[in-house]
């Protein structure tokens, strides 16, 4: 429940806010000749409620925004006064965002006593808190305030509750005498034709640790927010008319060298991955004893146990690979063709070569260990030797993975205005290299067990529509906007297997079976090992097949000030799990808009653990909010 000093507090500023809100007079975008300047106030608050007894402030999210445009170059000349050969004209576009979020000063006192493992932890098939809080380690120094966010140093603190950063920063250039622009600087790519899932969408990776995706649905929220704005060149060359198709164009872009994984977070983060750090938790981290226990680094009453201090070739978990940020070892490059066909289909085929950001649902694994072969004895005697080495200077024998895969896409819509008055999109992409856990194949590290990696394709793909409808029950005076979409994922060649008993196998047998995929989100730890004695692990299991789909609509009243939306998305392959939601706008005035919602994650089988691929159930059992948020534009 909400203490007393947390209600206060929130009431206090949700007062203030729109007391200043209220006050302020009407203002537009600032023009100042070729320069306009905008922005806005923002502050968003959500409230959690797991049940109906409990509600948890978890975010006072305050945001400014400045942005600036500047047409600094037309006709020619720069600034009206200089002559710029070779370009007709420029522009250039800024975009500022600073970010307080008071949730890390407060630090309410609510836990989740559950993560995703569910009861795994022990003998007794414990959760994560009763096991935490029954079990203390000699090797761990740890109270249950770790479990929450009081339980960040202030170090931590300090980094999380502040967002300083110039979002965007680009100039577009159109040359003069061909018809090509570019676009240089930190940008967001948006390719594609998916709301909400991507798949297309894939040049900027994702910030997960925010609101994890849930700045959905539009047209309150959207991707732009929690996207990581990369320092790229994005050309665009207009073809005119290529054979039968018309408006065909060129497009294709170069990150040379300014890329991310997507970022992740874990609890005791309000929107983190729904488990504890793998490697530093105090109730199970992989760094403390395990594999671990021969460091010379030692940890523990008296230094009984041994701990490592960080991943090989200097990679750190979901932030830095094995590579340099520089063009010869981090760039990447996509590139798409664009027409519409002489019946109206428009469509566009598209390719990309990146570094796999793991932000689209899809199960990878991250972490790779040293391969320890059955049948290469030279490759396991090496590896056997480098996993002491590394061990005997504290570092854990595996590194963070994202190697670089192949994607070819297609993305298609079309309008039939004949028959059914609808908009018909399709989008679908082929994968070629994603590299997943397979327990068939054996790590030095064994215990607890690190899988080690197998590199398959995936083939992805998305069916909708779009149509406005006339529903005069809801609405006399506009229409009822009506999106549907079916997104699937497909494993290519995925073997039959149960991944249990074959991570119990004898090496040889393994060896034997071929390959046996798991996901990421249930590997063993010392406390969940996988065993008959101990809590089950490798439950997580690759699917050939996963789906969703999501049905929603919104419509206007009151000449467009009042904008409801409701949907849901619904998870048929996991047991049905889905996320219903409202969302409603209010445009108070010009300059004020208020935005209140509701997300429901509902997982039919109550309190058991499902590992889907999106997150509907699992990641975020438990996580149903409320969400007011007051903007002021200027």
């Amino acid at each position: 429940m909400l203490d007393r000093r947390t209600t206060r507090v929130i009431l206090g500023a949700l007062t203030v806010a729109c007391a200043a809100f209220a006050a302020a007079p009407a203002l537009a975008t600032q023009k100042f000749g070729p320069i306009e300047i905008s922005g806005n106030l923002q502050s968003q608050n959500l409230i959690r409620h797991p049940d109906q007894d409990t509600f948890q402030f978890i975010q006072n999210r305050n945001t400014a925004r400045v942005r600036l445009d500047y047409d600094w170059l037309q006709g020619g000349k720069f600034m009206s006064k200089y002559d710029i050969p070779f370009i007709e004209s420029s522009k250039l576009f800024l975009l500022w965002r600073g970010v307080y979020d008071s949730i890390y000063d407060l630090t309410p006192g609510w836990v989740e006593k559950d993560d995703i493992h569910g009861d795994a932890y022990g003998v007794e098939r414990l959760e994560l808190y009763e096991f935490a809080k029954r079990n203390p380690s000699p090797a761990r120094p740890f109270s249950l305030d770790r479990l929450k966010l009081k339980g960040l140093s202030n170090e931590e603190q300090d980094i999380l509750k502040f967002d300083n950063q110039l979002r965007e920063a680009y100039v577009d250039v159109k040359f003069r005498g061909v018809p090509l622009t570019m676009r240089a600087g930190r940008q967001q790519i948006v390719w594609g034709e998916t709301d909400n899932f991507r798949m297309l969408d894939r040049a900027n990776s994702l910030n997960l640790t925010w609101h994890f995706v849930w700045e959905i649905p539009p047209p309150a929220f959207g991707w732009d927010e929690i996207r990581r704005p990369f320092w790229m060149f994005k050309f665009l060359y207009d073809l005119g008319d290529v054979w039968k198709f018309s408006q065909s164009f060129l497009e294709w872009y170069w990150n040379p060298g300014d890329w991310y994984p997507a970022k992740q977070a874990f609890l005791p983060r309000p929107w983190g991955l729904r488990f504890l750090d793998p490697l530093n938790n105090p109730v199970d981290g992989v760094f403390i004893a395990g594999v671990c226990n021969a460091s010379p680094i030692r940890v523990g009453r008296g230094g009984a146990f041994g701990r490592c201090t960080r991943l090989m070739n200097d990679t750190v978990l979901f932030k830095k690979g094995d590579w340099s940020r520089n063009p010869m070892e981090n760039s990447q490059v996509g590139v798409r063709y664009h027409g519409i066909a002489p019946f109206g289909l428009e469509f566009t085929l598209n390719y990309y070569y990146q570094r796999f950001a793991g932000d689209d649902g899809t199960n990878y694994a991250p972490l790779r260990g040293l391969d320890l072969p059955t049948n290469n004895l030279r490759i396991a005697t090496a590896n056997a030797r480098r996993h002491q080495n590394l061990i005997s200077r504290g570092i854990f024998p595996a590194e963070f993975y994202a190697p670089y895969v192949h994607t070819l896409g297609l993305s298609a819509n079309y309008s039939d205005e004949t028959f059914t008055q609808t908009v018909f999109r399709m989008e679908t992409i082929y994968d070629v290299g994603i590299p997943f856990f397979d327990v068939a194949r054996r790590t030095t590290i064994d215990r607890p067990a690190l899988p080690g990696i197998r590199k398959k394709n995936m083939w992805k793909g998305m069916i909708a529509f779009d149509r406005p409808t006339w529903i005069r029950t809801l609405n006399k005076k506009s229409t009822v906007f009506l999106t549907g979409q079916f997104f699937w994922h497909y494993m290519v060649n995925n073997p039959d297997c149960d991944p249990q008993i074959v991570a119990n196998l004898p090496a040889e047998q393994k060896a034997d079976i071929g390959s046996c995929l798991v996901g990421g989100l249930d590997l063993p730890s010392l406390a969940r090992l996988n065993t008959p004695s101990s809590g089950p692990a490798f439950r997580d299991k690759i699917k050939d097949w996963e789906t969703i789909f999501t049905l929603a609509g919104f419509t206007f009243y009151r000449g467009g000030s009042i904008v409801p939306v409701v949907g849901i998305a619904v998870d048929p392959t996991n047991h049905y799990v889905m996320l219903p939601f409202w969302d409603l706008d209010y445009v108070v005035r010009d300059d004020f808009v208020v935005n209140i919602g509701q997300r429901y994650f509902v997982n039919p089988r109550g309190k058991e653990n499902v590992f889907s691929a999106w997150g509907l159930a699992g990641l975020n059992t438990g996580r149903s909010e409320t969400s007011v948020r007051l903007t002021y534009q200027f």
